[in-house]
This record gives C-alpha cells, sequence and structure tokens, in this order.
C-alpha cells in the first residue's frame, strides 16, 4: 500500500512537473534562442575583428613593398636623368671642341673672319657719322627755311605797317618811350629798323618814278581870287550874305512874301525861272590850285633825286 501510495505522488508529481515544464517551455525557448544569437554574434565580431587585423597587416605589407618598388622606380628614373644630362653636356663639350676645329681647320679663317669684322664695325661707324652730318644739315636746311619764311612774312608785314614808324616828333608803338630798357625786336634787330628798312624801298622807287617825269606831290599856290586870301569863316559869312541878298532881291522884284520851301508854290516854281538863270556860278569857297612849274627847279630836282635814289640814266 505504501507503494502504490508512493507510485501515485511520483506520477502526480511527475505529471505537475510536465505541465511547468510545458508552461515555461516558450520563454525558455525564447531565452535560449537569445543566448544563443548573442554568443554567435559576439563570436563571429572576434572573427571579423581578428579578420581585419589580419587584412590591414597584409594591406601594410604589401602598401611598404609597392611604395619601396615606386621608390626604387622614381630613384632609377632620377638617375637616368642626371645620367642623361651629364653625358648630353659631354656629348655637346665634344662636339663643339670638334666643330671649333674641323670651322677653324676647313672653314673659317680666325684673321680674315677678324678683319671683316673690323671693316663691318668702320662702315657701320661711316655711316652713322654720315647719318648724323645728314640729319644735321636737314635740320640746318629746316631751320633756315622757317627763318627765311619768318623773314619774308615780316617783311611783306613791315611794308603794311610803315605807317608806325616813329616820327622826329611822336614816337612810334615800336619805339615807345615805355619800353624801359627794352625794345621789341625781331631775329634780334629792333621792330622799328625792321618797318625803316622795308619802307626804303618804296621810297626809292617813288624817287625813281618821280625823277623819270612824274610829278610828285608840291605845295599848290592859290590865284584868281581875292576871296582865297582870306580866312574859310569869312568865306562862308560872304556866301551866306550873297544868298541873302539873292533872295532879297527876288521878293523886291516880284513884290511877293517870301516863302520857305514847305509852303512854296511848285507850279510858280515850276514855270518862272531863277533869278540867277543863265547865270555864271562863282563859288567864294572853291580854290584854283595849280603847280608851280618852275622848268630849271623841276630838271634840278629831277636829277638831285635820280642821284639819291641811286637809279641808272
Amino acid at each position: 500500500m505504501k507503494l502504490q501510495a508512493a507510485k501515485d505522488a511520483l506520477q502526480e508529481e511527475y505529471f505537475r512537473r510536465m505541465q511547468a515544464a510545458d508552461a515555461t517551455r516558450a520563454p525558455e525557448t525564447a531565452a535560449a534562442v537569445s543566448i544563443q544569437s548573442f554568443w554567435r554574434a559576439h563570436i563571429l565580431w572576434q572573427l571579423l575583428s581578428e579578420w581585419n587585423g589580419n587584412a590591414l597587416h597584409v594591406e601594410r605589407i604589401y602598401r611598404g613593398h609597392l611604395g619601396r618598388v615606386l621608390a626604387n622606380a622614381a630613384r632609377r628614373e632620377r638617375r637616368i636623368y642626371w645620367q642623361r644630362i651629364y653625358f648630353s653636356h659631354c656629348a655637346t663639350s665634344v662636339q663643339k671642341w670638334y666643330r671649333a676645329y674641323h670651322s677653324r681647320r676647313y672653314k673659317h679663317n680666325y684673321y680674315a673672319r677678324k678683319a671683316y669684322i673690323e671693316a663691318v664695325l668702320q662702315k657701320s661707324a661711316a655711316l652713322s657719322l654720315n647719318n648724323s652730318e645728314r640729319l644735321q644739315a636737314q635740320v640746318e636746311e629746316a631751320i633756315a627755311s622757317q627763318e627765311l619764311k619768318a623773314r619774308n612774312e615780316l617783311e611783306q608785314l613791315s611794308v603794311k605797317l610803315h605807317h608806325l614808324v616813329s616820327t622826329k616828333t611822336t614816337a612810334g608803338i615800336y619805339n615807345s618811350p615805355m619800353h624801359d630798357g627794352f625794345l621789341p625786336t625781331a631775329f634780334s634787330i629792333p621792330v622799328e629798323q625792321h618797318l625803316r628798312n622795308a619802307i626804303k624801298p618804296q621810297i626809292r622807287e617813288e624817287m625813281c618814278r618821280s625823277a623819270k617825269g612824274k610829278l610828285s606831290n608840291t605845295k599848290p599856290k592859290l590865284l584868281l581870287s581875292a576871296a582865297l586870301h582870306e580866312p574859310y569863316a569869312s568865306q562862308d559869312e560872304r556866301r551866306r550874305a550873297l544868298e541873302r541878298e539873292s533872295k532879297a532881291s527876288y521878293m523886291a522884284l516880284h513884290g511877293e512874301t517870301f516863302h520857305t520851301s514847305t509852303k512854296h508854290n511848285a507850279t510858280f516854281a515850276a514855270t518862272q525861272p531863277s533869278l540867277q538863270a543863265n547865270t555864271p556860278y562863282i563859288d567864294g569857297g572853291k580854290q584854283t590850285i595849280v603847280r608851280s612849274s618852275n622848268k630849271a627847279s623841276w630838271i634840278s630836282s629831277k636829277v638831285r633825286a635820280r642821284r639819291i635814289a641811286g637809279c641808272p640814266g
């Protein structure tokens, strides 16, 4: 009986525990799966870390090897470059010396070349000197031409300005006393002297013409009238008196009152003749001018003028 009771108790305990295990199986499975996943991840991370370290080590070794290879190649290229420069310099020196030797021996003569260069230098110096002289001559010719042109213009202008020459009583504008210590000059000659020199040929030409038969201006003589010896004011008064006398005679003859020109009868003026009609008019102010005609004095003055002017014949 005791064994049966123990058996029943054992079965109940077994069934109770199986039910408890069935009840907790899902959470325990999930917990086991989670633990396994974390463990596997840990193992995998360790493996990957080891692999990364190995890869970095391999890459480091390979990069070092590649760098040494590239450095060796660059060093080789540099060495070749400097060797090429050195050998090129050596070849250039050899060629230079050989070409110099060949040129001196078979092509050029040093002394002939030196003489040629000296001749070229002499010709260049002569050409430069010739060009300088030609340039100086052209400059002097241009200056002389400009000066001649300026002198001609000054001469033409001086001929037109002869009225500005100073006289004995009046100083000209180019010889003004206001120019204290300074007178206007042209070509280092006073302008006053230029004006005098410019008018001399005209004076000489006029004197030559006068000497050849053309009379120069002489002082007129007043003849044939007593009124000519009177002053101009008295002549004007005499003319006015004659006019008044003629008007008074006209009014006394016709017995009419005198009218001014604005009230004058046009018909009467047109039909009646003037009181002084057909009477010669004598102007008291008019002067009859005649020139002196002393032949002997005129001939002597002509000869004297010809001698002064230096005219031929």
